[in-house]
């Protein structure tokens, strides 16, 4: 029984090596018996091993692609998010937030990370995580605000409109406010979860995705723009 493999090889640096492999292994499978329901190979009675099964054969019926921007995958901003089981530990330690508005407010940036706050390295992680909704001007209006349902309509259409991070609520909020909102999912979405209730915000609660010294260099961030 002879066996067909289409074979089909995208990015590799050394094709020559590639066509002589899949070449060699075209070549051992044409005089080879080849069960395409199990995949079980038998070469002279002597050579007995397992491939793939592939029920259908002929050219191109095989694909394989060794780039890995080619595999399934999610991007930066693409759902789901996976969070950590809940009651989880960071290495680092579990931390301890405050449960009130007042303790929240009363917070200042710890000396350990203001110390150490990176400009360029905080601005790369609002990029990540907040620009889509905020915008490149903090001023509420990234691309997500842009982007049409499959109604054809604007997705946020039905609200709320992202936080315009330059107003004056933003600027007379202290640090530890800050921290509190970034950390609990916004004004809205920590004062709902502070209350010990499921917030519907659509801004997650970056405690769970942002490390302790990553949200107080947001709020060092934000403050360099903004001011006080």
């Amino acid at each position: 029984m002879t066996f067909s493999l289409g074979w089909k090889m995208i990015g590799l640096r050394n094709r020559k090596t590639a066509v002589l492999g899949a070449l060699l292994l075209a070549t051992l499978l044409a005089t080879a018996c080849y069960n395409t329901g199990t995949g079980a190979v038998n070469v002279g009675g002597a050579i007995n091993f397992t491939m793939p099964a592939f029920p259908e054969t002929g050219s191109h019926s095989v694909e394989m692609w060794t780039e890995m921007h080619f595999q399934p995958s999610y991007r930066v901003q693409e759902g789901p998010r996976l969070l950590p089981p809940e009651g989880s530990v960071p290495i680092s330690g579990a931390e301890i937030l405050p449960v009130s508005m007042d303790a929240f407010k009363a917070l200042e940036i710890p000396q350990e990370f203001s110390g150490n706050y990176d400009d360029a390295s905080a601005w790369r992680t609002y990029q990540v995580n907040c620009l889509v909704c905020h915008g490149g001007l903090l001023d509420g209006k990234g691309p997500i605000t842009t982007l049409v349902g499959s109604d054809g309509n604007l997705a946020y259409d039905r609200g709320p409109y992202p936080a315009d991070l330059r107003s004056d609520a933003t600027k007379n909020s202290t640090d530890g406010e800050l921290f509190g909102f970034i950390s609990g999912g916004g004004r809205q979405g920590l004062a709902v979860r502070l209350r010990g209730r499921d917030s519907t915000s659509p801004m997650p609660e970056y405690r769970k995705l942002l490390s302790e010294e990553d949200r107080w260099a947001l709020v060092q961030f934000l403050r360099s723009r903004i001011g006080q």
